[in-house]
């Protein structure tokens, strides 16, 4: 899967909130850039793309409990 599918699924999985597509975004671009600037390699590159895609997948779950 590449970093656009997974952001795109993370996207549609947000469900419209407009708050949590904003901060994944916002939270994605931090890491992706920190990461391109600190040179590291493709496969960390992508690792850590994918978690700050990520890091808030649970919340929907959390706000309904």
């Amino acid at each position: 899967m590449t970093i656009a599918e997974i952001l795109s699924n993370m996207i549609a999985y947000s469900n419209g909130n407009i708050h949590d597509i904003d901060h994944l975004i916002r939270v994605w671009t931090y890491a992706k850039t920190i990461g391109e600037l600190e040179c590291i390699d493709k496969d960390t590159q992508f690792i850590l793309e994918v978690a700050a895609i990520t890091h808030d997948i649970a919340c929907p779950l959390c706000r309904k409990k």
